[in-house]
């Protein structure tokens, strides 16, 4: 959906300098061409002049001054961050579409299953167990087992402060499962904050009982996430990973390729590839336990 003056006038009241549009909408990072995002903040004043994709960006009057001679459009107005967000949620509750549910009839679905009507796709000889709840915006591929009580498709923790209160992001990505995944009795998974990153689960995973992983988190293929693990939003765990017990993952961090994350680790840098990880915080599992007999 393009985003243009005419658009920013009527659902935040900003109003351009001159006439713009751009493509889509995006943190002072994105790598889209055209973005139009927001900055209230001065520390990320250097990523903004840097990054070319930006095309405008909603800012306060002081940063406004403070971005002096730079070349993109700056929208003035009193809380970039409320005005962003608003603007975020207009764009995805305007481009929706409900689409019927499609459920496979080689599908095995459990009677007090609940399967939303619309914008679910169940795959072949997939079973989903009692009270599993499947909302809408969910892609289940072939052979995959949904135990009783997991819940896919809910909203992310996704709220901003703003000087007009907190303002909640509506989500417009997905959930989606590859072939002959498994997930556990009670997990959760979000679905992906924004289109551009859905929740995904890759081939042959296993998510045990009790998992939660948060909207936009993508684990590859054959990975194991064991029970009460918590995968925080836009984290990538890649093929053959193991992730423990009780484990925490905090946001956007990866996982190599066979990286293992121990029982009870709360992981706050990346875990390189075949990397072994424990304690909290989590380091190499080597030096933790030379930490450990140093104690002792």
């Amino acid at each position: 959906m393009r985003i243009d003056d005419r658009l920013l006038s009527d659902v935040v009241g900003v109003a351009a300098r001159r006439p713009f549009a751009c493509t889509g909408l995006g943190l002072v990072g994105s790598d889209r061409p055209d973005t139009l995002t927001f900055l209230d903040d001065a520390r990320y004043l250097p990523e903004l002049r840097a990054n070319d994709n930006v095309t405008a960006a909603l800012v306060t009057p002081e940063l406004d001054d403070a971005l002096g001679d730079a070349t993109l459009l700056r929208l003035v107005c009193d809380d970039p961050r409320h005005a962003f967000y608003t603007l975020l949620n207009h764009v995805a509750r305007a481009t929706y579409r409900r689409l019927p549910s499609e459920i496979d009839p080689s599908a095995r679905v459990h009677p007090r299953a609940y399967v939303a009507e619309h914008n679910v796709r169940i795959g072949p000889d997939t079973v989903v167990e009692p009270n599993a709840t499947i909302l809408p915006d969910v892609v289940v591929g072939a052979r995959c087992v949904l135990r009783a009580g997991a819940v896919l498709g809910s909203e992310g923790f996704e709220h901003k402060r703003t000087s007009r209160g907190i303002l909640s992001v509506v989500h417009a990505g997905r959930v989606v499962l590859a072939d002959d995944v498994e997930i556990g009795a009670n997990a959760c998974l979000d679905k992906g904050l924004v289109a551009e990153r859905d929740t995904v689960i890759g081939e042959f995973s296993k998510i045990d009982n009790l998992v939660h992983v948060a909207h936009g988190a993508q684990i590859g293929r054959r990975c194991f996430v064991i029970a009460c693990s918590m995968i925080a939003g836009s984290v990538t765990v890649e093929d053959d990973a193991w992730i423990g017990p009780n484990a925490s993952l905090a946001p956007q961090l990866s996982v190599g390729r066979e990286g293992f994350v121990s029982l009870g680790a709360v992981v706050t840098r990346s875990v390189a590839p075949g990397q072994h990880v424990s304690g909290n915080f989590a380091i190499d599992h080597r030096r933790f336990l030379e930490y450990l007999r140093s104690i002792r």
